[in-house]
C-alpha cells in the first residue's frame, strides 16, 4: 500500500513487468510507466519518502538496489551494474547519493529532455511514422522530429541526452532504446535496426557513435 493514492496498481504491475529480467532496467521508462514522471512535486516527495526507508533524506546505494521491491515485495533486486548507472544519473552533486531534489529532477527528466529543442508536435509525428517493427529509418526520423534543421549546439545537446551513461558515446544498447528518450513508452528499435543505425553512424568502426558522428548522421 505504500503507493496508494500516488501511484495507480495497474502501472505499478505494468512497469515491474517491463523490468523483470536482470539489466533491462532503464530508469526514465520506469518513471514514466509507472506513473511518476506525471506526478505534482508533492507526490514526487511522497514517494521518495518511500523509497527512502532509512529516513536519512537520501536514497543511498543499498536502497536503490532494493528500489523495485519498493513497488512490490517480490520484485527482484537491481544488478550491480543497473544500481550504478541509476546513481550515476541521479546523483548530480557526487555525494554517492540521491536527494529529494535530485529525485524529483530524475522523474521529471524524460518530460523535460527534449524541451527548448524539439517541439512535442514534431516528436509525436514522428515516433507514429515508425511505431511498426521495422520501419525505422534514422534519416527520415530525423527529418520528422525536426533535428536536421539544429544547430550544431542543439544537435550536442541531443546527443547528450542519447547518450544515457554520459561516456561520450552511444553505445549499440543505448541506440536500441534511442525511441525511449523521445517518449518512455516508445518500442525498442529492433536489431536489425539498431544494427543499421549503428553501422550508418560508426565511420571510424569502433562500434559505437561519437559526438561528431552524430552530428555527421543528423546532418546526412
Amino acid at each position: 500500500m505504500a503507493f496508494a493514492g500516488i501511484l495507480a496498481d495497474a502501472d505499478v504491475n505494468a512497469a515491474l513487468a517491463a523490468v523483470q529480467a536482470a539489466d533491462s532496467f532503464e530508469y526514465k521508462s520506469f518513471f514514466a510507466k509507472v506513473g511518476l514522471a506525471s506526478k505534482s512535486a508533492d507526490e514526487v516527495k511522497k514517494a521518495f519518502a518511500v523509497i527512502d526507508q532509512d529516513n536519512s533524506g537520501f536514497i543511498e546505494e543499498d536502497e536503490l538496489k532494493l528500489f523495485l521491491q519498493n513497488f512490490k515485495s517480490g520484485a527482484r533486486a537491481l544488478t550491480d551494474k543497473e544500481t550504478k548507472a541509476f546513481l550515476a544519473a541521479g546523483d548530480s552533486d557526487g555525494d554517492g547519493k540521491i536527494g529529494v531534489d535530485e529525485f524529483a529532477a530524475l522523474t521529471q527528466e524524460l518530460k523535460m529532455a527534449f524541451a527548448g529543442i524539439l517541439k512535442d508536435a514534431d516528436i509525436t509525428a514522428a515516433l507514429d511514422a515508425f511505431k511498426a517493427d521495422g520501419s525505422f529509418n534514422h534519416k527520415a526520423f530525423f527529418q520528422k522530429v525536426g533535428l536536421t534543421g539544429k544547430s550544431a549546439d542543439d544537435v550536442k545537446k541531443a546527443f547528450a541526452i542519447i547518450d544515457q551513461d554520459k561516456s561520450g558515446f552511444i553505445e549499440e544498447d543505448e541506440l536500441k532504446l534511442f525511441l525511449q528518450n523521445f517518449n518512455a513508452g516508445a518500442r525498442a528499435l529492433t536489431d536489425a535496426e539498431t544494427k543499421t543505425f549503428l553501422k550508418a553512424g560508426d565511420t571510424d568502426g569502433d562500434g559505437k557513435i561519437g559526438a561528431d558522428e552524430f552530428a555527421s548522421l543528423v546532418k546526412a
